[in-house]
């Protein structure tokens, strides 16, 4: 299991649960038309801003002299990058659809199986007693299968809790067991089709998780450029190794880490292209900021004439 994850300057800050309830906050800010779609690998971005960070801010003198050197950089927002992509490493588990396993329908109709039929025979009793329908009892009781027993199941609650007035005081089974019966008995439904095999997750409307996770990735997206411009102000050239791209994949021999990236380097996506280095700009020098690739996210350059990659107009560059 992945250790707590720790926000800026904190040690066990949250989970990583605590940490997308804070961050999906932020992120249902963004105006609708800046959100992008997220299709990078979560744990490789982790591992990358991870790195880009402790190797630009990971120290209390770093951070003073990028707030002297570079006072536009929105420090804390680049600090809290790390969470940001622990937030998104949850958001794109919550994001994925997922089918039903064997042995969670397994363990739902066994559930469902012995108050089924111990409500059946309750409701052919009182069918023949006149106070349920003797044909709809019938229609219930025809069938077979997995999914004739979950809709079983589910009229069978709507049936009892129909008539809950008039049968009243006249069977052993509680509200809750009925309502417990019906709600087992639709998940099935859900999660079966009617030949009795496990339905497959589809594909409906946009839902809440996957724009949670989208907002999040553009957070990282829009803010990671920052920690790239200070990487390039202070170590030029080198920038590339030191602050990471989000998507790169480069070997991280790790013994215990949250993730880790493989060695090369990822495609960018269409629409992305990798913002172009800017000049040597070291503090008072005077190079000229590369252009930026088209769909990059905006970044200006460097105080001092110091061009941050991508330099002016240009950015990060990354599009997942």
């Amino acid at each position: 299991m992945a250790p707590a994850a720790q926000a800026p300057g904190e040690e066990g800050a949250g989970s990583y649960q605590a940490l997308y309830t804070r961050y999906q906050a932020v992120g249902a800010e963004l105006p609708p038309a800046e959100v992008q779609v997220c299709r990078a690998d979560p744990r490789i971005v982790l591992v990358n801003v991870k790195r880009g960070v402790a190797a630009v801010l990971g120290t209390e003198a770093q951070v003073a002299a990028v707030r002297e050197h570079l006072p536009k950089i929105p420090v804390e927002q680049a600090l809290e990058l790390p969470d940001i992509a622990r937030a998104l490493l949850f958001a794109s588990r919550e994001a994925l659809p997922r089918a039903a396993s064997p042995k969670e329908i397994e363990r739902a109709l066994l559930e469902i199986s012995g108050p089924r039929e111990e409500l059946l025979t309750q409701a052919e009793l009182f069918a023949r007693r006149g106070l349920l329908d003797k044909e709809r009892v019938a229609q219930i009781r025809a069938g077979s299968g997995k999914y004739d027993t979950a809709r079983d199941g589910m009229e069978l609650a709507a049936l009892f809790l129909r008539h809950e007035d008039t049968l009243k005081g006249l069977h052993p089974f509680a509200r809750e067991e009925i309502e417990k019966l019906g709600r087992t008995s639709e998940w099935l439904l859900e999660n079966l089709t009617p030949s009795g095999a496990r339905a497959e997750p589809t594909r409906r409307e946009r839902a809440p998780a996957e724009d949670a996770r989208d907002r999040l990735w553009t957070l990282l997206v829009q803010r990671y450029p920052h920690v790239r411009k200070i990487g390039y102000y202070f170590h030029g050239e080198d920038f590339e190794r030191i602050t990471p791209r989000l998507l790169s994949r480069v070997q991280v021999a790790h013994a215990g880490g949250e993730a880790a990236g493989a060695e090369g380097e990822a495609p960018e996506a269409s629409g992305g292209g990798a913002g172009g280095a800017g000049g040597a700009g070291k503090p008072g020098g005077g190079g000229s900021g590369g252009a930026g690739g088209v769909g990059g996210a905006s970044g200006a350059g460097g105080p001092s004439g110091a061009g941050g990659p991508g330099g002016a107009g240009g950015g990060e560059g990354v599009a997942p």
